[in-house]
């Protein structure tokens, strides 16, 4: 009876092992993994971040050294991205790949969405996908209490064959119910 209760557990163990496998190498991409790969690279490299804002109208800038809580902050909004792997919406997308950028000589991959909060995700890269240079996505969530836009911006350099972050932003608007809206931008440059 023991042998039948352990052999029973051991299955259920791989079982769900195998599962938690599949969910990860099902994403579209790895945003998680992506900005914690740059959160500590830049906190390695010891890059100065020169930051603007602005809010309504109301702009300030500052120029700092991030610790690598600093850098998590910072790049915490790219998070957002994730919701593109969610099951949930994952039928929603429109894949196209590759497109031509007018702009440069660069590829596009694009996942496009009328129903999912990430409406737009786009993927800038030279010849091949790891090439990766700039990453942008539309972001838009709605209900009866508030509005929400954002387009976030990645861009990155190449550093030994990997994509390294060099400048970011954040510009949107926020609207809630009986209020003014408010349009705010954010954007970061990386001293290297």
């Amino acid at each position: 009876m023991k042998k039948f209760t352990y052999g029973t557990l051991l299955l259920l163990f791989l079982s769900v092992a195998c599962s938690n496998e599949q969910k990860a190498v099902s994403k579209f991409f790895d945003f998680e993994g992506l900005v914690d790969e740059q959160v500590s690279l830049l906190n390695q490299h010891k890059r100065v971040l020169n930051k603007m804002a602005a809010v309504n109208g109301q702009e300030s800038d500052s120029t700092f050294l991030p610790s690598a809580k600093g850098w998590e902050s910072e790049l915490e909004v790219f998070r957002q991205m994730e919701m593109l792997n969610k099951p949930t919406y994952r039928s929603d997308y429109k894949i196209l790949d590759p497109l031509k950028d007018n702009r440069s000589n660069l590829k596009i991959r694009e996942y496009i969405s009328t129903s999912a909060p990430v409406h737009s995700l786009k993927f800038y890269y030279h010849d091949e996908f790891s090439q990766l240079k700039k990453i942008e996505a539309t972001i838009l969530e709605k209900n009866v209490l508030y509005a929400n836009g954002r387009i976030l911006t990645m861009e990155f350099e190449d550093s030994d064959g990997k994509p390294l972050l060099n400048h970011y932003s954040m510009i949107g608007f926020q609207k809630m119910f009986m209020r003014d809206s408010v349009h705010f931008s954010l954007k970061g440059q990386i001293d290297w």
